[in-house]
């Protein structure tokens, strides 16, 4: 499964919301208030969804911490009580979330038809619309190619984005999955580097990857203006490579005086410190509350809100995580469910580009240690 096709589990989309503390355990005096008697542990469950920080700053203000999970057996007693409660019915506020991973998944399927149908018909296609570039009139400075070579109704002018200089725009309606031209540059053959204005294309028919360089306004066209979105809600093109070409092809519909923008690849985003990770991706429709909220500080490795190091430890193994998972020095601790009817670690990375800036909002859990010990 790639990060762009997972599926969406919406038989685990839940629908229940309650509100506040769950199941305070007033009538129990071994734990306070507010807090529930679980083996010998005192915690409360909080079902409004909240933010990673926030989570941790209610904790804190009843004078708790976040759920601390430093063995097998306090994580059992904490999952088989969530099990037995009917826990799962608790609002994950993941609906919007889950009507994006549908989207990218039609979008993707989208991309594969449209390759098909190019191997086909090429540009003469009576499914997709293909936008030509402008004549460039003869004579023109080379250095103004890229430029003079935007389609009426299109044009380059100051990007939205700050510091990316310019920016090409639409001044009409443009239909979802119009193909607005092929990405032109100099190819060159040497080892793909990260460089900026550049496509790494797969070889048609053999092995390896040449590379489409961009750079030379002189010698690219107006594609090389779009820019990189900082959010989800701002990217409506796509990048489609396709028979040794890269296409850009909008991802839905886009209305007058809209900057285009598209998605470069992840080794661009870390250049802009932009993650582009959808929640669902590492969470996949799982069942999933906020244990905790760990720092990784160098001299101690990683540690709990409380300081408490991180000595046992449950990750789920994401079979389909290409490479080393990028984790900010503060992320989330997330207490998840899966189809297996097991339970694991999540690591909460940056999902800001899906979300907004308050990121992944869930259900969390406290922890009151004050009253901690072992009844009997």
């Amino acid at each position: 499964m790639t990060r762009e096709g997972f599926v969406v589990a919406t038989g685990l989309l839940l629908a229940l919301h309650l509100t506040g503390f769950l199941f305070e355990d007033t009538m129990n005096g071994e734990c306070r208030p507010g807090f529930v008697r679980v083996d010998q542990w005192c915690f409360s469950f909080h079902t409004e969804p909240t933010s990673m920080l926030q989570s941790s700053d209610v904790c804190h203000q009843h004078g708790a911490h976040m759920a601390v999970l430093d063995s097998q057996e306090k994580e059992k007693a904490l999952t088989d009580y969530i099990e037995q409660m009917g826990f799962f019915h608790i609002h994950q506020e993941r609906k919007e979330l889950y009507k994006i991973a549908k989207h990218e998944s039609d979008v993707q399927a989208e991309k594969n038809k449209f390759c098909e149908d190019y191997k086909l018909h090429g540009t003469h296609s009576g499914k997709y619309r293909h936008i030509p570039n402008a004549k460039i009139p003869i004579g023109s400075p080379p250095h103004l190619r890229a430029n003079l070579s935007t389609p009426p109704g299109f044009s380059i002018k100051l990007s939205n984005i700050p510091g990316a200089g310019l920016g090409a725009w639409t001044d009409q309606f443009v239909p979802q999955y119009t193909i607005l031209g092929v990405y032109e540059g100099i190819i060159h053959t040497r080892e793909p580097v990260f460089e900026l204005y550049s496509w790494q294309v797969d070889r048609q028919g053999s092995n390896g990857t040449y590379v489409i360089d961009a750079a030379d306004p002189a010698c690219s066209n107006w594609l090389r203006f779009f820019n990189s979105p900082t959010t989800y809600t701002e990217e409506n093109v796509i990048p489609v490579q396709c028979a040794g070409l890269v296409f850009y092809m909008t991802s839905r519909d886009v209305y007058p005086g809209t900057e285009l923008l598209l998605w470069y690849g992840d080794g661009y985003g870390r250049f802009l410190g932009v993650n582009r990770i959808h929640p669902e991706y590492d969470l996949n429709g799982s069942v999933a509350l906020r244990a905790n909220v760990i720092t990784y500080i160098d001299d101690k490795g990683l540690v709990f809100d409380d300081w408490t190091p991180v000595t046992y430890q449950n990750w789920f193994d994401n079979d389909d995580d290409e490479g080393e998972t990028v984790l900010d020095q503060m992320f989330g601790l997330l207490l998840t469910y899966h189809h297996d009817n097991k339970w694991y670690w999540v690591a909460e990375r940056n999902y800001t580009y899906y979300t907004g800036h308050e990121g992944l909002k869930l259900p969390f859990i406290c922890e009151d240690s004050t009253n901690n010990s072992r009844v009997g």
